[in-house]
């Protein structure tokens, strides 16, 4: 057992699983920990999941496939991993909670499986997306081809993660890191200032500093065309809350051919902000 972070990998579609099991096996080597591969079987609401359970031989040669398949996938990285089905009515929910008892210190996961994880959401959504257990990558797109990847940040914490996970890819994989702030006409000067502190600050002073002007979605959409990867952290709180929803804070990202792969770290919202309803 790795004394280091886990991630947590929920796979859903024999189509994504290999580009899921990469990022999150250079993230768990890069930081010494490990992964663990699940599959959220959601199992319909008039089934009950003892019933499920014993009918588990059929559901877990469903599973064995699709985990045996990260399994292997994740014997290119230096890192150990575990799989584990999940029965559940809950669909989305069953990622959060699995994130919660199994101490996951970042979730990966498809855009589609947030979507389309199927089962009802009990209780207020928003709520349960305001409050990540942890760190949370979320990957708009099928398959995986690294070569070179964009940052676009404005700071945040969610740029935080970004830079992570793009310093993870450089140092396993061998990536190309472009970093890319987005500025007022006239604030060039000082975009690559902050962009070059930024970078020096997150471990990447060697990434390549692009300063654009424009619209920010536009500018992100055009330049992010030119990279197998863009790294995007939300800007906001409840970006899984919009994924899950079926409606994404960036239209012209979700329309890119480049794979997008959204961040988001938790708010630490404090308990007078939760009793007031702060967001």
């Amino acid at each position: 057992m790795s004394d280091g972070p886990t991630v947590l990998v929920a796979v859903s579609n024999p189509r994504t699983e290999s580009a899921l099991i990469t990022l999150a096996g250079a993230l768990a080597q890069h930081e010494g920990g490990r992964v663990l591969a699940t599959h959220v079987v959601t199992v319909p609401d008039q089934t009950s999941l003892e019933t499920a359970a014993e009918q588990r031989d059929r559901l877990d040669a469903s599973s064995e496939e699709l985990l045996t398949a990260a399994a292997a996938d994740a014997a290119a990285f230096d890192a150990p991993i575990e799989t584990k089905t999940i029965l559940s009515h809950r669909g989305i929910e069953a990622v959060f909670d699995a994130a919660r008892t199994n101490d996951a210190d970042t979730v990966v996961m498809g855009y589609g499986g947030a979507r389309f994880a199927g089962g009802r959401v009990e209780g207020s959504l928003d709520e349960l997306t305001h409050d990540l257990p942890c760190d949370f990558l979320v990957l708009d797109g099928q398959t995986l081809d690294l070569s070179d990847v964009l940052v676009p940040t404005a700071g945040g914490p969610s740029s935080d993660l970004s830079a992570e996970v793009a310093r993870a890819l450089r140092d396993t994989v061998g990536v190309d890191v472009s970093l890319l702030c987005v500025v007022e006409s006239g604030e060039e000067a000082a975009g690559r200032a902050f962009l070059a502190d930024w970078a020096d600050g997150h471990g990447l002073g060697d990434a390549e500093l692009r300063i654009e002007t424009g619209d920010v979605e536009e500018t992100i959409g055009r330049v992010g065309e030119e990279y197998s990867l863009v790294i995007v952290g939300a800007t906001e709180r409840g970006l899984l809350s919009r994924i899950v929803r079926g409606s994404l804070a960036f239209e012209a990202i979700e329309h890119l051919d480049t794979p997008v792969l959204l961040s988001e770290r938790p708010s630490s919202r404090s308990l007078w902000e939760r009793l007031v309803g702060g967001r």
